[in-house]
């Protein structure tokens, strides 16, 4: 059972939290997905940790992201004009590049040059990698950008979308890790995704037949490996392995080999979150129109900038339909798969207390991301690395999901047996 200070430890990120120091410096943050920066558009406001910024990219397609206030008179600069390759500030016309760099100050009398030397807006290095804009708000040197298996594929192997969350950012990494819902709370969709997948193989429906996994968690160089194993009736055992690449990222199995989905829980304050969800597939182009995307969506409607909002409040259970419950859907939530998952996390309220929980032998993957993330706490406070003494580059093909079938007698961990 957790504290309730280790449950303010985990999910404060504000101000002077510990958590947020941690998170700060120990890894990138995806802000955006690559489409919502057009280059000469309006900035786009961007709140990290409980502080303000904005993004823009720039005429030559580079992204600027800087404190939100003005250096000049603290005027947001999410009303400035994207001139060419700056900001310009509708209050006195001050202008700031990509780089936070002062280049004009029109009402100033005097030496520009002289005046402007040294002034600037803090600017933060980004980088632009499967389909997200990533941004470093610790201390420089940035760490090395994590290396996962999506960034390898080409642009049209990834499809991605971003929803701002009313919950604590640590509500999102731990649904995403939670391997047993997946056939209770998804049962509707996943009939849809077996279906999708029925003539290539594909093995995500048997997640219907056994709602009780086995859990065997494994410590990695970037987190943990969580493997959900579910034994069928022919003696068989249905594997899933979610990879969860510290701290907020999990990469789940789709159903073939060599793709997933993507969850990422980015915190925005202590009471919101970005959820950056998506879907990578080395052997096949995505888009809204390939069936594997169109049985996440349901309804048709796409907009990846906003992808599962809600069409009410806990007033009205958040839109439940619940005639589309009386005629076969099990949740009542019917727009699009990641819906069932936002609603259960936001209904706990925007911190949940995990002091009342009763954690069972389906959380164990939760239980042990919590240790990691403490141990990782008390790492930082004491000048170490979070992940010590497992310390090392993130992801890569290690960080690949697995969704197999294991015969009867086979051994699930021997990688040359089931080649």
């Amino acid at each position: 059972m957790i504290t309730a200070e280790q449950n303010q430890n985990l999910t404060r990120v504000e101000g002077d939290a510990p958590m947020g120091a941690l998170l700060r410096n120990w890894t990138w943050f995806p802000f955006a997905v690559s489409s919502q920066l057009v280059p000469g558009e309006a900035p786009t406001r961007v709140r990290l940790l409980g502080k303000d910024y904005v993004a823009f990219r720039n005429a030559e397609g580079k992204v600027g992201f800087i404190d939100e206030a003005c250096p000049h008179r603290g005027v947001s600069m999410a009303l400035a004009r994207n001139e060419g390759c700056v900001l310009r500030c509708i209050f006195h016309g001050w202008a700031v590049d990509a780089e936070g760099n002062v280049v004009d100050a029109p009402t100033h009398h005097g030496d520009q040059a002289a005046f402007l030397k040294g002034i600037r807006s803090r600017h933060y290095p980004v980088e632009e990698r499967g389909g997200m804009i990533w941004v470093w708000l610790g201390d420089l040197p940035a760490a090395d950008f994590p290396d996962l298996p999506f960034f390898h594929l080409p642009e049209d192997h990834v499809w991605m979308t971003v929803t701002k969350v009313d919950c604590n950012w640590l509500q999102g990494v731990e649904g995403a890790l939670d391997s047993a819902h997946v056939g209770t709370l998804h049962q509707s969709w996943i009939a849809q995704l077996a279906a999708s997948t029925s003539t290539e193989g594909g093995t995500i429906g048997l997640a219907l037949k056994a709602v009780a996994p086995r859990y065997e968690i494994d410590r990695t160089t970037f987190g943990l490996s969580a493997t959900a194993l579910r034994e069928m009736s022919d003696g068989s055992i249905y594997v899933r392995t979610t990879q969860f690449v510290a701290p907020f990222i999990s990469l789940v199995p789709g159903s073939q080999r060599n793709e997933g989905s993507i969850f990422i829980g980015v915190p925005i304050d202590d009471t919101h979150h970005l959820l950056f969800f998506g879907y990578f597939a080395e052997d096949l182009v995505l888009n809204e129109d390939t069936p594997r995307v169109q049985a996440l969506i349901g309804n048709g409607r796409v907009n990846p900038h906003d992808f599962a909002p809600f069409k009410g409040s806990r007033e009205n259970n958040w839109g439940q339909d619940r005639a589309a419950m009386a005629d076969g859907h099990f949740t009542g939530f019917t727009d699009n798969l990641l819906e069932e998952d936002i609603v259960v996390q936001v209904s706990m309220g925007p911190i949940t207390d995990r002091t009342r929980e009763h954690p069972s032998s389906s959380d164990v993957a939760i239980v042990q991301a919590r240790l990691l993330l403490l141990r990782a706490l008390r790492n930082h406070n004491e000048g170490a690395p979070p992940l010590a003494p497992h310390n090392g580059s993130w992801g890569g093909d290690d960080a690949l999901p697995i969704d197999r079938v294991v015969p009867e007698g086979q051994d699930w961990r021997n990688q040359s047996e089931l080649a």
